[in-house]
């Protein structure tokens, strides 16, 4: 009686114990539950102030049925405070977002993380480059984050079949690495098919075989390296060919979405001037993602003004020659902002003359300089000196530089910079076009100032996300898609392990000794009993789909499968368990 007094006694003050522990840990709670309380009735009085002091008078029921996330940040916050050291666990450390890493914008009321590694292109915006294939490994050099396409300048169509005339360039195509540093930042990656003069296009655009066999080359070359789609780049359209030119677009898209079974990219690049009359922006537009507006080379002194920028914001003389009556010109004839850019030039334009007797400099074009070009020319101590310093022209907002020399000969270049290329780019956002192009890559070589222009306005350090926590990516999440994606392995894997398992659980109990020992103990027989009822569980799943078969066969709806395995689980183990403890082995004659 004394010992069961004690046992008594004992129980008691343990259940004391846990029971005066218990009631510490419930006072503890509720202090935090009363100091949170407090906290929201602050922040509900505060909310309330601002919204009387703003005019706002609905009430806190009537914001939370439109607002759910009006109390989120301190949701979050406060959640992350106390157990963010799991969720960095489970998140890992190098994954995008962790416990302390982003913030609640309560303007646009979402979540964000802020970090350089994280520039790219809005998602609003696109920058459009190309990549000539004269510029070789340049492309190294290249801000991919800040390019959202780049092209690779290009298939050159023969117009007598449809194929290409410069393989070197093609051969490139295949081989070159800059395809896969694009696609390591997310810049899309295009081939620039070109056809250029009237005689070409109307030759090409006039046999629909040829169409096809431009189509299969191009198909086969997106395939090779896993590109994103095509530039169409035709210039000096013939007007009778317009038609033509239409239902090339569509075919062209229709028969890649086909035959690379995805949705392919197509942009069709427009001219600034010549022949863009001829081009039917409504149609094309259809069949295109991206149009591309050539923003230069107004000043060929062939076709236009003699002398003077390369792409004038603003027409200088009375021939309305500029960057603002080509937009106009494209949004008068039905363009879709949202799918335009307008693409601008990374070079400028070097004029010679000569001084006559009467003082008068008579000048003809020499050639198109890059930009690098002309800033290495501004360094040259030989040719720069403080008479000589850039022009700024207000009116088509670009530079101009003049060169005398002793010889009564003189150089003037005309370029754009940073502070001019910027003010073109903001107009472009003004008529609200999707962003800009530039015209070329590589011609900047050296020197990055224009980069971040566009840095400036087309980019963003910023991730937004809606709910943090419910968009973790962390290790059980990639666990599970491992899983799921090589689940034939993983069953593969279950099976054959349980069939070792029952193997060696054989070969076991094939030892007298250890069959008695189980039979004699409770706890072995439990033990045993469980390890039986694991081993069927692989069993059941076989069993389960086999039944599954044969009742879609027969036309019988499924049985409940969580209540159904519960069920034939359950009776397992209780027919295993009695069937066990009642097994008596004779005694053996032990040696």
């Amino acid at each position: 009686m004394k010992i069961e007094f004690k046992n008594i006694l004992r129980l008691f003050l343990l259940v004391a114990f846990t029971l005066s522990s218990c009631r510490k840990e419930i006072m503890r709670v509720k202090t935090s539950v009363r100091r949170t309380q407090s906290e929201f009735r602050v922040l509900d009085r505060t909310f309330n102030d601002v919204k009387n002091a703003v005019g706002v008078k609905n009430s806190n029921q009537e914001m939370a049925s439109t607002d759910s996330t009006i109390y989120a940040p301190v949701k979050q916050k406060t959640l992350l405070n106390n157990y963010g050291y799991i969720y960095d666990f489970l998140n890992g450390n190098n994954e995008l977002i962790t416990s302390s890493n982003f913030s609640y914008d309560s303007i646009k009321k979402t979540y964000y993380i802020e970090d350089k590694k994280y520039l790219r292109i809005k998602e609003n915006n696109e920058v459009f480059g190309w990549h000539p294939y004269w510029m070789g490994s340049s492309w190294k050099k290249y801000p991919f984050e800040l390019l959202s396409t780049i092209s690779y300048f290009s298939y050159k169509i023969d117009p007598n079949n449809g194929s290409y005339t410069n393989p070197e360039q093609i051969n490139e195509w295949r081989t070159t690495s800059m395809i896969d540093s694009a696609k390591t930042k997310k810049t899309r990656v295009l081939l620039t098919v070109s056809c250029h003069g009237r005689s070409n296009n109307d030759k090409f655009l006039g046999d629909e075989n040829k169409w096809i066999t431009l189509i299969d080359s191009v198909t086969s070359l997106i395939k090779y390296r896993d590109a994103d789609g095509i530039d169409l780049n035709f210039e000096g359209l013939p007007y009778f060919k317009r038609t033509e030119f239409n239902r090339f677009v569509k075919e062209i898209r229709e028969s890649l979405d086909f035959n690379l079974n995805k949705k392919t990219f197509i942009s069709v690049t427009l001219p600034a001037l010549n022949s863009r009359e001829i081009f039917d922006v409504r149609e094309i537009q259809k069949y295109a993602d991206l149009m591309v507006i050539m923003g230069y080379d107004y000043n060929n002194p062939i076709e236009y003004q003699a002398q003077g920028a390369v792409a004038p914001l603003q027409s200088v003389e009375s021939n309305d020659i500029s960057l603002k009556s080509t937009i106009d010109f494209y949004l008068n004839k039905g363009i879709e902002p949202s799918k335009t850019v307008l693409a601008l030039p990374y070079y400028g334009s070097m004029w010679e003359g000569t001084i006559n007797n009467s003082g008068v400099v008579e000048s003809r074009a020499e050639r198109k300089v890059t930009y690098s070009e002309i800033m290495n020319l501004m360094k040259n101590e030989l040719v720069f000196n403080k008479t000589s310093v850039p022009i700024f022209d207000e009116t088509s907002m670009t530079n101009y530089m003049n060169f005398v020399y002793s010889d009564n000969t003189t150089k003037e270049i005309w370029f754009d910079d940073d502070y001019t290329l910027g003010k073109k780019y903001d107009y472009a956002l003004t008529n609200k076009l999707k962003g800009i192009g530039i015209w070329a890559l590589g011609y900047d070589n050296g020197y990055d100032n224009l980069w971040k222009v566009i840095e400036d306005k087309f980019s963003t350090e910023k991730i937004n996300f809606s709910d943090p926590i419910a968009e973790m990516e962390g290790y059980p999440i990639n666990i599970s898609k491992f899983i799921i994606k090589n689940k034939r392995v993983f069953v593969m894997s279950a099976l054959f392990f349980s069939f070792s398992l029952v193997i060696g659980l054989i070969i076991v109990l094939s030892d007298w000794r250890i069959r008695e020992s189980i039979v004699n103990d409770q706890i072995l027989k439990l033990v045993f009993s469980l390890i039986s009822l694991l081993l069927c569980i692989p069993l059941l799943v076989i069993l389960r789909e086999f039944v599954y078969s044969i009742l879609n066969k027969l036309g019988i709806p499924p049985i409940n499968i969580s209540l159904f395995e519960l069920m034939i689980s359950f009776f397992l183990g209780l027919i295993a368990f009695y069937f066990i403890s009642k097994i008596t082995i004779p005694k053996t004659d032990k040696p």
